[in-house]
């Protein structure tokens, strides 16, 4: 008889096993969850009816692969697009409610006398709440498209990446013990590491599956999928971070592909069959004797966990800005914890250092919140209609007033300015480091030693200034990176001056101190020398067209990888409303009048000289003057006395720009208040014949004659007669776009004009 092999044997039975249970379970209208871990409990080695499995240890490889699947399932259906989309709300009472709840179980088991470890390891399996408990609970209780369990789901969309920050920071607490210092550089680490992977991945990732979508079926495209999420767990751990941290990231860098829904339905059985054995192997750790002899911790930490979720959650919803009801909706529901501690328990076991009994105990405590999840969820109302009876009049008046849940904050100017600006130089910081320690470790021993090449210092000091450049011409291109706002607070007052100065001033330090590294730490020049050739160097990037436009290329490919799947939609959702799919930039667009004053300073000088394009992005669409309309001046148009400009722009650009006229920088009269390119085509122009304009798109394909140009080299304007509205790269829009940036195979050119541009466009065969 031929022998088989054990794992086969045990994981037949567990399988049968778990069929059974969930099956009854799934009759019973009880999360599956629950079943599996029954399943663990009779096929495990503390149930003496039943056959046991023979070897725990080939069960637990699988269900650390179970834990690889689940986070990267998790990291599929996870979206950076709705990270974006769920406000400051849900970051907020996250905040709140694991930072209580991490206090709350490290006191409680501190005062169980508990060690220090297990301690803090309970805090964080407090923390997190059930996704798979709740979302079965609001569709038992037909509660899916209410206000506040949207708001539920987007506390749990920012729960999960915080469980997952989480097991890193416990993972350097369980190697390094509880240092200060150790924690501060596992924290650096983990930035440093997430911000490259996520910029390097959003490039390169969707890309591949784009390109690559016409290739593959579904057995090459499932293959690719794993293959991807196995590399980058393999590539996290070696850099001494957890496996569910890289399946994570592969998975939520996979979720933007175009393809994504179609991968994760094909890793959905994968999913589902290792994460049955990972919670089978859960149920394994339970010992009747063990919970029988913790029952008064078990106690302790069921009622921990109801009432602390119940006051941080509320808590937490309530700081954020919500009333009093969402805020206790949303508390009640959060009230029980589930799968996510689960992966923190098995990880700290893993890593041996918390004690055996605190598994079984926390499967306990689960088990008993996910009963309790649907009665407390019910409770919620009656709980709020208690609290109005019981809080003083005073108070609910001033929660009201706290909480208006019609007034939505609105972020200020030097807020969103400096969002912007340091999200931007940190993310740039992070690839100029990364280059400059890859060519420091690996370029430069690679051409010294297995190379030998001469001038070996010389070359990669080259080579690394080449990659760098593109990133350096984005520091050094605006004075921020944010130029409408830039100039919005630059004219709102002076006090604003210096600190805007002394922005730019730290990205040119930044840009020189990189210049110098290269210079004199690479290619070893002479101090006096180095200062000389980061001078050199600094200009020539900053006045470099074609480094500007290689940037703009590689910054929209990552924002198409970014925004296209959402935008997509976004679109065919509007294409289904309203039946046309013209409509991504005629809100965004605007247009306003404006008059030139008597003895006005621009009068006399070119639009060049006036500086409207360069400072503020708009553009002068026509020019009305006593004798003649002017459609579409150039650059060397000079302005008269007496004449009426229709200017063009983005919403943001009409902001700065009427900052500018309203502190006086620009001597304009406005005539009326901008509105939308959509209204302004929609408006009856039969009295005025010269403001009947024409929006065209203009596809870019291996024939067009604007493929690998820049907007600035086709000369669009005075060739065509026209104006560049906007640009579409798959179905992501660029609005108003860089005059650098050079067009693709596949891009969508909006461009508007009149009857001229169209006898053009006919004329040169581009329509």
């Amino acid at each position: 008889m031929a022998h088989l092999p054990t794992i086969i044997i045990d994981l037949t039975m567990i399988l049968l096993v778990a069929g059974v249970t969930t099956i009854l379970f799934k009759k019973l209208n009880q999360p599956l969850v629950l079943g599996y871990i029954i399943a663990g409990f009779i096929t495990g080695p503390n149930f003496a009816f039943f056959p046991t499995v023979s070897d725990s240890a080939n069960i637990q490889v699988w269900s650390e692969i179970g834990v690889i699947f689940l986070l990267f399932a998790l990291g599929l259906e996870f979206s950076f697009y709705k990270l974006k989309s769920v406000g400051n709300t849900a970051f907020i009472a996250t905040a709140v409610e694991i930072g209580g709840m991490l206090g709350m179980g490290y006191l409680c088991g501190t005062a169980l006398g508990w060690s220090h470890m297990d301690s803090i390891f309970l805090g964080g399996m407090l923390a997190m709440s059930s996704t798979t408990i709740i979302i079965k609970a609001f569709e038992d209780l037909k509660l899916k498209g209410k206000r506040f369990t949207e708001m539920v789901f987007g506390i749990l969309i920012v729960e999960d990446i915080a469980g997952i920050i989480m097991m890193v920071m416990l993972s350097t607490l369980a190697a390094a013990g509880i240092s200060t210092m150790e924690l501060a550089m596992g924290v650096g680490r983990l930035a440093f590491f997430l911000t490259l992977w996520f910029v390097m991945g959003m490039y390169l990732i969707p890309t591949f599956f784009k390109k690559a979508k016409d290739l593959m079926n579904d057995e090459t495209l499932i293959v690719a999928s794993i293959g991807l999420c196995l590399g980058m767990v393999v590539l996290a751990t070696h850099m001494g971070f957890s496996a569910a941290l890289g399946a994570f990231i592969m998975g939520s860098l996979i979720a933007e592909a175009p393809n994504a829904e179609h991968i994760e339905h094909l890793v959905k059985p994968v999913k589902d069959l290792f994460g049955a054995v990972f919670f089978v192997s859960v149920g394994m750790l339970v010992d009747p004797s063990l919970l029988l002899q913790y029952w008064f911790p078990i106690l302790v930490l069921v009622l921990v966990t109801i009432v602390g979720k119940l006051i941080f959650s509320t808590g937490g919803v309530l700081a954020a800005g919500q009333n009093l009801n969402i805020s206790m909706h949303c508390g009640f529901s959060l009230a029980q914890i589930g799968e996510f501690s689960f992966i923190i328990a098995s990880l700290g076991m893993s890593l041996g250092v918390i004690s055996d009994f605190l598994y079984p105990i926390i499967v306990a405590v689960s088990v008993v919140t996910t009963f309790t999840t649907p009665f407390f969820i019910m409770t919620a109302d009656p709980a709020y209609k208690f609290m109005q009876k019981i809080l003083p009049v005073k108070l609910l008046e001033w929660l009201d007033r706290y909480t208006d849940e019609d007034d939505e904050a609105n972020d200020s100017d030097w807020s969103a300015l400096l969002q912007s600006y340091f999200t931007r130089m940190f993310i740039y910081l992070t690839l100029l480091f990364a280059i400059a320690l890859g060519a420091k470790h690996y370029l430069l021993p690679y051409l010294q030693n297995d190379l030998a090449l001469p001038y070996s210092n010389l070359l990669g000091g080259a080579l690394t200034l080449l990659v760098m450049s593109p990133i350096l011409r984005a520091i050094l291109t605006s004075r921020t990176s944010n130029e409408e706002l830039f100039s919005i607070l630059w004219f709102k007052k002076r006090a604003n001056h210096l600190p805007l100065l002394i922005l730019i001033f730290i990205k040119v330090v930044v840009a020189a101190c990189f210049l110098m590294y290269v210079f004199h730490s690479l290619m070893e020049l002479p101090y006096i020398v180095s200062i000389l050739a980061v001078a050199g160097a600094a200009y020539f990037i900053y006045s470099s067209d074609w480094l500007l436009s290689e940037y703009l290329r590689i910054e929209s490919r990552f924002l198409v990888n970014l925004n296209e799947k959402h935008m997509r939609k976004h679109r065919d959702q509007l294409y289904n409303e309203e039946g046309c799919s013209e409509i991504w930039f005629d809100e965004d667009v605007q247009l306003a009048h404006y008059k030139l004053p008597a003895n006005c300073k621009f009068i006399g000088q070119t639009l060049l000289q006036t500086k409207f394009r360069s400072n503020y992005g708009c553009n002068i669409l026509q020019i009305t003057t006593p004798q003649a309309v002017i459609d579409m001046p150039g650059a060397d148009y000079i302005l008269e006395a007496a004449s009426t400009l229709l200017i063009i722009g983005t919403r943001e650009q009409f902001k700065m720009f009427n900052a500018a006229v309203a502190s006086k920088q620009i001597d304009l009269e406005p005539l009326d208040e901008p509105i939308s390119l959509r209204q302004f085509m929609l408006q009856s122009h039969e009295e005025k014949p010269e403001l009947q304009f024409l929006s065209l798109a203009i596809t870019v394909d291996e024939h067009s004659k604007l493929l690998g140009k820049s907007i600035k080299d086709a000369n669009i304007r005075e060739n065509w007669s026209a104006l560049v509205l906007g640009l579409e790269r798959g179905a992501y829009t660029i609005t108003n776009p860089n005059i650098s940036l050079t067009f693709e195979k596949g891009d969508l050119l909006w461009v508007l004009g009149k009857q001229k541009m169209l006898n053009a466009l006919i004329r040169e065969e581009v329509l």
